[in-house]
C-alpha cells in the first residue's frame, strides 16, 4: 500500500454542502463580505452561510475570538449536569426525601442544560478553514 493511500481524504465542499449556486454581487457587496470574511478568518462561502444561517434563526458559529469562552461555558455546563446527577442520585437512593415538584424542576434543569449545551457545542463547531488552522 502506498503512503498516499493511507492518508485521510477531506470531502470536498461539493460532498459537504451538497448544493451549488452561483450569485452575482456588485463589487461593492463583494468587497464587504470579502472583508467579512479577512476579519473571520473564513471564506466568503462561509460568511454567506452563516448569513443565511442567522436570517433563518439557526444557531450562529462563532468566531474563532469567542470560541474560548464558550468552551468554558460547555466545561460549567458539564459541571452543572455532574451536579444535577449527583441531586438525582440521592433522591433515587433515599437520601432525600421524594418529593414530585423537585423531581419535576431538576428534570426540566436537565433538559434545558443539555439543550444550552449541544447550542454551545453547535456554536464552536466552525468553519473547516479555521479548524485546520489551529494548532
Amino acid at each position: 500500500m502506498d503512503a498516499d493511500a493511507q492518508k485521510p481524504t477531506a470531502k470536498s465542499a461539493s460532498r459537504r454542502y451538497g448544493e451549488v449556486t452561483h450569485i452575482r454581487f456588485s463589487a461593492d457587496e463583494l468587497a464587504s463580505l470579502k472583508a467579512i470574511a479577512e476579519r473571520e478568518g473564513v471564506t466568503v462561502s462561509e460568511v454567506v452561510r452563516r448569513l443565511v444561517r442567522a436570517e433563518a434563526g439557526h444557531l450562529p458559529v462563532t468566531s474563532e475570538a469567542l470560541r474560548p469562552a464558550i468552551v468554558d461555558m460547555t466545561v460549567q455546563l458539564r459541571r452543572v449536569g455532574i451536579n444535577f446527577n449527583q441531586a438525582v442520585r440521592a433522591m433515587n437512593d433515599g437520601r432525600v426525601a421524594q418529593d414530585e415538584d423537585l423531581e419535576q424542576a431538576l428534570i426540566a434543569v436537565g433538559e434545558l442544560v443539555r439543550r444550552f449545551r449541544d447550542e454551545l457545542k453547535a456554536m464552536t463547531g466552525g468553519s473547516r478553514k479555521a479548524r485546520e488552522a489551529m494548532p
